[in-house]
């Protein structure tokens, strides 16, 4: 699956290059004072920008899998000019067989800020985003806010966060009485966020924020990190406002985190003693699993703690990849019952005596778009170009698409995994939140899919609506580039600009008061609350279905409904789909599987869909 998610990261690569950004020198009107030392940053455009502030001490050292502390103070002037180095992760490209291997670093704890250079002398809302890219990749630098920022007046921080198994980490040897409760989670990415979110609630002032009105929003895994700080004790009243942007909302077994892996070897996070033992192998210091597993258990904490701790984190890594399980999704917080409550982050949706802040859930019409496109038993992918923004492209891919096999059944697949998505990332929290008492909760799909052709292949049917394509509308800048004005038709890319900035309002005047409304400036159509009536808002261009609200509720009964119904699939076909959607850790029922057409789907052996094979029929609707 991974190979397909970085096939989908490059397409956003590809977007991010079309983009230009220009040095600008520092300017003394950026200077600010920070409670660890003064800043400079530089003027772009009509904003304000200081890139790669540390809000935390580099988390390297005897600071590996420790929660993260305050940076030192820092003699001078920092020249906030340049985003730092991304967080240690995998080279994507590398993976994809086109050289490197890994990039980043694990000293990465900084963070971005944009503030409109006009306040006039107002404390301005603050958003902090959380990137994406399932807990695995990216970086605060491919952000650009700077229309929302001067558009709306609103102060927005982009935030970087430890990921993989640097950033959510249990093994029993990291624990002694030196460590704290927030050490022993072993959610260290969600604390390097609520880490950020301290460092707003300090600094954020002298950027021209308030630090009493504070939005967090992410998209995908940034969307799932936004989830975790929701139903986090240590990060109330550090925010006042949430948006989970296709957000995964279910949570990762502390015990199974620090535990063998059963024979199937199926689990829903990846196990800390199997890491040990994969990295035990690579050193030769062990022939097989049941030889490195008699080695760990005979080991002291103190040897296994400095063991860990000695390896690199190109290492680290390599052994996560070695020890993945089957069936295990994305990287996702603990419920260590300290970080994250005991009962997980969905929890928090239903417990009408939590202090729950307003929120938005939403997810893309067909999030799985983005993986499916690279999936090679569905999508024909080849060298071929076939005018001047493939070629372009090609210099960034390794391959292009060229052909869809059988588009009816690429809609069918691509319909439920991304009902799938809906179901249990907006419509199941948002429904529990409105049954337990919260009138504050909005829901939106994201359905543009307003694609030309592109390299003779139907880019609306292909990508429409895909997974992220949200991101570029709800921060603007994308489409200023040359480039995209060259891929779009003038009408079509009026027509995309326009919702851009109702979703840029919407956004903001959530930001601004808990209710998306009518937008910032009172012209969009009216964004209700999720209730009886109405449960969620439609985002679409002029040139499709428009801004409405609807109600159809996706369950996971309607959709077993559906797939009963759907002529374009075969019955095998369809019990691989929901083969797909019952074997993931994440709280769908087994019944709707083994009950399928009176069982067939317990007649079929289906264990190449297990993880690592699955990807040829739905994507992963886990990142």
């Amino acid at each position: 699956m991974k190979k397909y998610i970085l096939y989908a990261l490059g397409i956003i690569v590809v977007i991010l290059v079309f983009q230009f950004t220009f040095g600008v020198s520092t300017d003394r009107e950026t200077l600010r004072s920070t409670d660890k030392g003064e800043v400079i940053g530089k003027i772009e455009g009509d904003n304000f920008v200081w890139r790669g502030i540390p809000f935390a001490k580099p988390p390297v050292g005897e600071l590996r899998w420790r929660a993260p502390i305050e940076p030192d103070n820092w003699e001078g002037t920092l020249e906030a000019l340049e985003s730092s180095e991304a967080c240690f992760q995998s080279d994507g490209m590398s993976m994809l067989g086109q050289g490197g291997g890994w990039s980043g670093s694990e000293d990465c704890l900084y963070l971005n800020v944009w503030s409109p250079k006009e306040t006039n002398g107002k404390k301005l809302p603050v958003m902090m985003w959380i990137h994406g890219g399932g807990n695995r990749m990216g970086s605060a630098s491919g952000y650009d806010p700077q229309a929302m920022v001067s558009k709306q007046d609103v102060v927005v921080v982009v935030v970087q966060y430890r990921m993989s198994t640097l950033g959510w980490f249990r093994h029993p040897s990291l624990r002694d009485n030196t460590t704290s409760a927030e050490d022993n989670s072993g959610n260290f990415g969600t604390l390097d966020t609520i880490m950020a979110l301290r460092w707003i609630q300090k600094n954020i002032t002298s950027f021209g924020g308030d630090e009493s009105n504070v939005t967090i929003f992410g998209e995908s895994a940034g969307g799932h990190n936004v989830a975790a700080l929701y139903a986090s004790p240590l990060a109330e009243g550090l925010f006042h406002k949430a948006i989970v942007q296709s957000g995964i909302v279910s949570t990762a077994s502390a015990i199974q985190a620090e535990n063998y892996y059963p024979e199937t070897r199926i689990s829903g996070t990846v196990s800390s003693k199997e890491m040990v033992n994969s990295l035990l192998i690579s050193d030769d210091l062990a022939s097989s699993v049941t030889e490195a597993t008699k080695i760990q258990d005979s080991m002291s904490n103190k040897e296994l703690s400095e063991y860990l701790k000695s390896k690199s984190p190109a290492e680290i890594l390599e052994a996560e990849i070695k020890a993945e399980p089957r069936l295990g999704g994305m990287t996702r917080a603990y419920n260590d019952g300290h970080v994250i409550r005991p009962d997980g982050i969905e929890a928090i949706f239903s417990d009408a005596s939590a202090n729950r802040v307003p929120i938005i859930f939403g997810t893309n019409r067909y999030e799985t778009k983005l993986f499916n496109m690279w999936n090679p038993s569905l999508v024909r992918s080849g060298e071929e170009t076939n005018g001047f923004l493939p070629w372009l492209a090609s210099w960034a891919l390794p391959a292009l698409p060229q052909e869809i096999y059988r588009p009816d059944y690429y809609d069918a697949v691509n319909q439920y995994g991304s009902d799938s998505w809906k179901e249990k990332a907006a419509d199941t929290p948002a429904s529990q939140m409105h049954a337990s008492g919260h009138i504050n909760t909005y829901v939106y799909r994201f359905d543009w899919q307003d694609l030309p052709e592109f390299n003779g292949v139907e880019l609306s049917r292909l990508a429409g609506a895909a997974h992220a394509l949200e991101i570029p509308f709800v921060f603007g800048s994308f489409f200023d580039s040359f480039m995209i004005k060259t891929f779009f038709d003038k009408e079509a890319l009026s027509s995309a600009i326009k919702l851009s900035d109702h979703m840029i309002s919407y956004w903001t005047q959530f930001a601004y008061t808990g209710d998306p409304g009518k937008g910032r400036d009172n012209k969009s159509p009216e964004w209700k609350p999720w209730s009886e009536e109405v449960s969620y808002i439609v985002l679409d261009s002029d040139r499709g279905q428009n801004i409405s609200m609807r109600n159809d509720i996706v369950s996971w009964e309607s959709l077993v409904q559906d797939l009963t119904l759907d002529t374009r699939l075969s019955n095998k076909e369809k019990c691989e789909i929901l083969y797909g959607g019952s074997n993931e850790d994440d709280g769908y029922p087994w019944d709707a599987f083994n009950e399928f057409e009176g069982g067939y789907c317990l007649s079929l052996d289906l264990s190449y869909l297990d993880r690592g094979r699955r990807e040829n029929i739905e994507g992963d609707n886990n990142d």
